[in-house]
């Protein structure tokens, strides 16, 4: 644990001195990058843990003696109105293949940066840069940091990872003697079922037993798996506790990973959630299964769960049968819905379903925040229904206007626009108007600018 007061910038800077390094770039894309983070307790002030989960085959790869390698200019910046009250974090990679036929199954990798600063409301801007092509990305996320409380027992943000194993050499990712290998997506599938969470807990008596219970629940809170009670001695006033959970029973879905901690001598008890997302796209053979989605062993609750995120590309109809019908119907409805929409019912995966998770994966990552999931929003619904837009334009805030952003699809209904405003200035944007079919339409939506 780091004392806050060594590590603090006293003199903020200009966000000028922030994009010198990316002047070159010559094009903004968009590097598919996740981007997730913990906040940890420090003596008095806060450590920031940022989470990149990077698709190594989407950056562009030049000869180099042995093959291929593509080099990457990452920076991290907490931002505060016009200013950087802290020195940015800059680092480079180096991703190395021997031939261009394995770029494409280059494995997604993680990275990590890190902060150690006073409580307060931030913007965490990320900045990428390819070097071989000179594109470059600018990611935003809006971030509350506050004082963890030394009179209450409370825990940490809970990390969710792909891995934690001891430590055999101490590296960007060691805590305590541990690699915890961060997982920016949430994500996990068929093929890499087992979530690792990592917290820390403070505020405890310091003697005594402790008790830690963790679940996974439902989206609304319905117990999915229930794990024992562990007691343990109290070596302190705050500790650090990690665990694994194979998702292999869990069908796709959205869940969280909930953590109970409880002083034996206070009494007191302190709970933490994490979001966490299954994907199951193993897409079974018709004849070799007669549960495919894996709908008979989830609960009328999970059921409704699952309908919350795919009733976004239901139609009226659909939502209404669905609502009308018993737990055997639910299940008919959707296991019929991706059925009925599957473009090749003879091959082994369902490119429609497929699609519609990729969606919304990419809604959580994108527009995700610590307090909603990012397909609920505005911007993630629209995603997941109508897919990338062929066009954005962005309009940053001015004096006296709110930012917004126009989102353009040209091959839909003879092209229509989307049009969301950062209502209150802190990356939450609402669709204001569109001119699309069945749409929020408001011709006067500039009022919402000022």
């Amino acid at each position: 644990m780091y004392p806050f007061n060594l590590l603090k910038k006293l003199i903020p800077f200009s966000l000028l001195s922030l994009s010198v390094l990316f002047a070159q770039g010559e094009a903004a894309v968009d590097f598919k990058i996740s981007v997730d983070y913990s906040r940890f307790s420090i003596e008095g002030g806060v450590y920031l843990d940022v989470y990149l989960m990077i698709p190594q085959s989407i950056f562009t790869y030049a000869e180099v003696d042995g093959g291929l390698e593509a080099k990457v200019i990452y920076q991290t910046a907490l931002v505060q109105g016009d200013v950087v009250p802290y020195d940015p974090d800059q680092w480079s990679r180096t991703y190395r293949v021997a031939d261009g036929q394995t770029i494409e199954s280059m494995s997604w990798v993680p990275d990590i940066s890190k902060f150690y600063v006073e409580p307060g409301d931030y913007i965490l801007q990320i900045d990428i840069v390819d070097v071989y092509s000179k594109k470059q990305q600018t990611m935003r996320k809006p971030v509350s940091l506050e004082l963890y409380p030394s009179d209450e027992l409370t825990i940490s943000d809970i990390t969710i990872a792909s891995q934690i194993i001891k430590a055999k050499a101490e590296n960007e990712f060691t805590k305590y003697g541990y690699d915890v290998v961060p997982n920016a997506q949430r994500t996990f599938t068929a093929v890499a079922p087992m979530m690792y969470y990592f917290l820390e807990a403070y505020g405890l008596s310091g003697s005594g037993n402790y008790h830690v219970h963790a679940q996974v629940l439902s989206l609304n809170g319905e117990v999915v798996q229930d794990f024992p009670l562990r007691t343990k001695n109290m070596p302190g006033t705050s500790v650090v506790e990690w665990g694994g959970v194979n998702t292999a029973g869990l069908g796709s879905g959205i869940y969280k990973m909930s953590v109970d901690i409880s002083d034996d001598v206070t009494k007191k008890t302190a709970n933490q959630k994490r979001t966490f997302y299954i994907l199951r796209d193993t897409g079974n053979k018709r004849d070799d299964a007669t549960d495919k989605d894996g709908y008979a062993s989830l609960s009328a609750s999970q059921i409704d769960d699952i309908f919350k995120v795919v009733s976004i590309i239901m139609d009226k109809n659909e939502k209404r049968l669905y609502n009308k019908s018993d737990d055997v119907g639910k299940r008919n409805i959707l296991t019929s819905f991706w059925d009925r929409n599957d473009p090749d019912p003879d091959t082994a995966v369902n490119e429609f379903k497929q699609e519609f998770y990729q969606r919304v994966q990419m809604a959580n990552r994108d527009f995700g925040s610590e307090t909603e999931d990012g397909w609920s929003t505005d911007r993630g619904r629209v995603l997941i229904k109508y897919g990338r837009p062929n066009n954005i334009e962005r309009q940053q805030s001015s004096l006296g206007q709110r930012p917004w952003v126009s989102w353009h699809y040209y091959e839909i209904e003879g092209g229509v626009q989307f049009i969301f405003v950062d209502r209150t200035g802190y990356g939450s944007y609402q669709l204001v108007h569109s001119d699309a079919r069945n749409e929020v339409q408001d011709p006067d939506w500039e009022r919402f600018l000022k």
